[in-house]
């Protein structure tokens, strides 16, 4: 048994079985120092499985029993753009992700990360909300007003997702600039002092499979968008584009 990973899984196991623990609890949990816990659940965190609140404490975070997309699909598109999101990667010298959306939810399927010192991490496997990361922003934006209704204002909608009148306009035009633009940006929205720029993949039928990203220190975004990088990777999107032509959400490996 290796101890750190069996340690992480118990920790997971009570935050979902208890609904919340203080530091001190989770460390009394699994047996281990405060700090030890402290170090396993930042990991937790970094990976979406446990969030924390005002309080301090921890509860389950968004990647908690998330299940799979049930897109066999999704392998093969994710080895169809992995060289063209390192070169990107190598020649933007950020992160480079590959985005999914299921329902309300953008996933990241897909990373390179950046070499620098101060960059954004590997947050393959992370699942925020589509209306607050670029790449689910730019896939949202590809949906008529019916189907975004139907996300976001219909009964059968969780009501964690519901959203009132006013906010569903506002989210509305907001998708409407992306589809103007051809792009979608990410401001602090996701995590403080990230930022993101995405870019639609569409199969040769126009059918948007995904999204190309690039995430980057919010420091770094202005100067990143005057020097071309909004051109970078369209040029990148746009090789992915011509191996994907005959991809379908419904082929399978």
């Amino acid at each position: 048994m290796i101890e750190s990973v069996h340690n992480a899984l118990q920790l997971l196991n009570a935050v979902r079985d208890h609904g919340s623990l203080r530091l001190k609890d989770a460390a009394e949990e699994i047996g281990v120092a405060e700090s030890t816990a402290h170090r396993l659940l930042a990991m937790l965190i970094y990976h979406g499985f446990v969030v924390q609140d005002e309080s301090r404490r921890y509860l389950p975070g968004p990647s908690m029993g998330v299940g799979p997309t049930r897109s066999s699909w999704t392998r093969t598109f994710r080895d169809a753009c992995l060289d063209s999101m390192r070169e990107l990667s190598a020649l933007t010298g950020e992160t480079v992700n590959l985005v999914v959306r299921t329902g309300v939810e953008s996933r990241v399927i897909g990373a390179v990360e950046s070499e620098k010192l101060l960059r954004v991490g590997n947050r393959q496997g992370h699942v925020p909300p589509a209306r607050t990361s670029a790449g689910g922003r730019v896939l949202l934006a590809q949906l008529d007003d019916s189907a975004l209704a139907d996300l976001y204002q219909s009964d059968h909608a969780l009501s964690a997702d519901r959203l009132a009148r006013a906010e569903f306009a506002l989210l509305r035009r907001e998708l409407r600039a992306v589809v103007e633009r051809g792009y979608a940006t990410a401001v602090d929205t996701v995590e403080s002092g990230l930022s993101s720029v995405a870019v639609c993949l569409r199969n040769g039928e126009g059918v948007a499979l995904g999204a190309l990203v690039v995430a980057l220190p919010t420091t770094r975004l202005q100067a990143g968008m005057e020097s071309g990088l909004l051109a970078q990777i369209r040029r990148a999107a746009a090789g992915i584009e011509s191996r994907i032509r005959d991809l379908r959400p419904s082929d399978t490996l």
